[in-house]
């Protein structure tokens, strides 16, 4: 018999609007995108959706690759933070995105995601 194995890399497009959940497995939201540092050849970060309807309204985090794990038995992403703590953490709208490229905004980011 053949043995099962999992895929190790997908597409991009097949991630975004995977659920992500935290670790009492309570849903915080969606993938909205997958950023791939280009220079490095690696993901760099993913956007979370969460709230809002239809993309209306909802609020945007960037999540550094580091900070999320995969569930490949539920095909959902990981993230360590509760909901009352998401709720505080500065987020940005489809208008307005970070500019992963100034240092400072990068470091902000991952520090945060760092401290869990």
């Amino acid at each position: 018999m053949a043995e099962t194995r999992f895929r190790r890399t997908l597409g991009a497009s097949r991630l975004v609007h995977d659920k992500v959940v935290n670790l009492a497995g309570e849903t915080l939201g969606t993938i909205e995108q997958v950023m791939i540092d280009v220079v490095d050849g690696r993901v760099a970060y993913v956007v979370l959706s969460v709230g809002g309807f239809a993309g209306v309204g909802n609020k945007l985090f960037a999540v550094p690759w580091s900070a999320v794990t995969v569930d490949e038995s539920c095909r959902r992403f990981v993230v360590n933070v509760t909901r009352q703590t998401l709720a505080r953490v500065p987020g940005f709208d489809k208008d307005h995105w970070p500019d992963v490229a100034d240092l400072e905004v990068a470091g902000a980011i991952f520090r945060h995601w760092a401290a869990g």
